[in-house]
């Protein structure tokens, strides 16, 4: 290919720029030959000598063993743990660039820094035995652990049982009644032997039901005559209360009040709220027109006049002795109600004691419902614990064999009410989820032109 005269030879053209103040020289000018010398300096300092000035058995070594015959590393165990670790590899120094911090001001220690005079001090006291409460605390603590380390017992060794009910030296003999808890909680901790405490809840449960109650011996699949007929029995004695009280929620609701027809409960309503109203002049009788004529024309009063009469001396007198014979006859009342007391002190003493007795037993019944309550459901929720109905089978479907047998109840269902019933989980009800009531409608600029002008 023949190229034109003169474009082989013409090289590119330098680009011309402005170099006229000092933030035009710095953006254009070439620095590239300055970086690299500079970092190779560096490179030098952080490896340590020039390689120019190194030695050559610094760089090099001469290799005296064959080419055929390569030299195993092999490092014994013993000698492995005495490699450095690979994870502290980069704490080690990876530059030969010398600190440029020559001395450098370490902390110095809390012994360090105590004054000489201070020092003699403590060493005079230590000497002598005297030992502040700290150094006091920490013997006594050291001592202690040096204790707990060699009465530990070994892994896997139990033969000491925490609770068990023996008579301790130190306990007997600090059991007294007239030292309070306080003064024996305070001798116990600084001999070094404490009095264990065993939980209340340890070795009991906090409900007396089992886990798995026996059933009804007529549930079996061969039961005997009498249980199975026990078992029906206590059956149909539930459904005769269940429906002995849904006859008497009807007889206290819908059978307490009487029906009333449409046409009778309509003239009630229109008596009720025409009640007060003026009646209509034609039914007014001629009788009550002339009692309201007479009625107008007499105005009679129902007391009689009052008169205006001034007490006399005499009467004042005579009102002045019955109020002073009644203040003595309720004086003479209260004692005489008296003296009827304390004859009937006999009569009062029984009634308290009566009124005790009455109170015991009372106490004994709330005693004895909170013990059955105790063994019993708790109301954990809104919703009281409903036990399951009892599982039976007529007698044409008893086989006798456990092949033929008729299932009866759902055991996942049976755990689940044991578990309500021990007060492990609260009752409760399925959910049911509430299907929101939406509102939908058509919008005026979705309808077409026929349909919002009413063609």
């Amino acid at each position: 290919m023949v190229e034109p005269h003169g474009i082989s030879g013409v090289g590119t053209k330098k680009k011309r720029v402005s170099k006229k103040n000092k933030k035009s020289w710095r953006k254009h000018v070439n620095t590239k030959d300055v970086d690299s010398f500079l970092d190779d300096k560096r490179l030098e300092e952080r490896l340590g000598t020039p390689f120019a000035d190194r030695k050559d058995d610094e760089l090099f070594q001469i290799d005296r063993e064959p080419d055929g015959q390569q030299a195993h590393h092999f490092i014994g165990r013993a000698k492995k743990p005495l490699k450095p670790v690979k994870c502290f590899a980069i704490l080690e120094e990876r530059s030969a660039v010398p600190d440029p911090i020559k001395k450098r001001n370490r902390v110095r220690t809390p012994e360090e820094r105590k004054h000489l005079l201070r020092k003699k001090i403590e060493e005079d006291r230590k000497e002598r035995g005297i030992l502040n409460k700290k150094q006091i605390i920490a013997h006594r603590n050291r001592a202690t652990a040096n204790a707990n380390k060699t009465n530990r017992p070994k892994k896997g060794e139990f033969n000491v049982d925490l609770w068990e009910d023996t008579d301790n030296g130190i306990e007997s003999e600090h059991d007294v009644e007239w030292l309070s808890p306080t003064t024996k909680y305070h001798i116990l901790k600084n001999t070094g032997k404490m009095n264990k405490k065993l939980p209340d809840k340890f070795l009991t449960k906090p409900y007396g039901i089992p886990a798995v109650e026996s059933p009804h011996p007529g549930m079996s699949y061969n039961p005997s005559y009498r249980d199975h007929q026990d078992l029906l029995q206590e059956v149909a004695n539930k459904e005769l209360m269940l429906i002995k009280e849904e006859k008497h929620l009807k007889r206290v609701t819908s059978k307490m009040f009487s029906r009333v027809t449409e046409d009778e409960r309509e003239s009630m309503r229109m008596k009720e709220m025409s009640e007060g109203l003026p009646e209509a002049e034609g039914d007014k009788t001629k009788q009550d027109v002339e009692d309201g004529s007479e009625n107008d024309s007499e105005c009679r009063a129902i007391n009689p006049p009052a008169e205006n009469r001034k007490k006399t001396l005499k009467k004042r007198r005579k009102l002045k002795e019955a109020q002073l014979r009644e203040q003595q006859r309720n004086e003479s009342r209260s004692e005489k109600k008296k003296i009827s007391d304390i004859y009937r002190l006999k009569f009062l003493k029984q009634e308290l004691e009566n009124n005790d007795n009455k109170l015991a037993k009372l106490r004994e019944k709330r005693e004895k419902i909170k013990a059955i309550k105790a063994n019993g459901p708790k109301q954990l929720s809104k919703k009281k614990f409903e036990p399951l109905d009892l599982e039976f089978n007529l007698g044409e479907d008893i086989k006798g064999n456990l092949r033929g047998i008729k299932p009866e109840g759902n055991i996942l269902e049976d755990r689940y009410k044991s578990l309500q019933r021990r007060n492990i989980i609260e009752p409760t009800v399925k959910q049911r989820t509430r299907k929101a009531n939406v509102k939908r409608y058509e919008r005026k600029s979705h309808k077409m032109g026929w349909e919002t002008k009413g063609y």
